[in-house]
């Protein structure tokens, strides 16, 4: 039986990784999830977590890892 628009979900959380370096070599590396609504896609995911690293540590920083993942298992 297919599924009707009420039965898909209107948010969903993902667990994500990322690691930066800032232009002085420093790292950090930070963990969590991010609940996001249903339509969110992968880049503004990626836009809004590299925008909470750019806001600590400014610009310019290379990503060295990121990963971002169902946090359902």
């Amino acid at each position: 039986m297919p599924a009707s628009a009420t039965d898909q979900p209107t948010s969903s959380e993902w667990y994500w990784v990322m690691t930066v370096q800032t232009a002085d070599g420093r790292l950090n590396t930070r963990t969590a999830t991010i609940t996001v609504p249903a339509g969110f896609t992968r880049a503004q995911a990626w836009d809004f977590i590299f925008s909470q690293f750019k806001k600590d540590f400014g610009s310019p920083l290379t990503v060295l890892f990121f990963d971002l993942q169902p946090n359902q298992m």
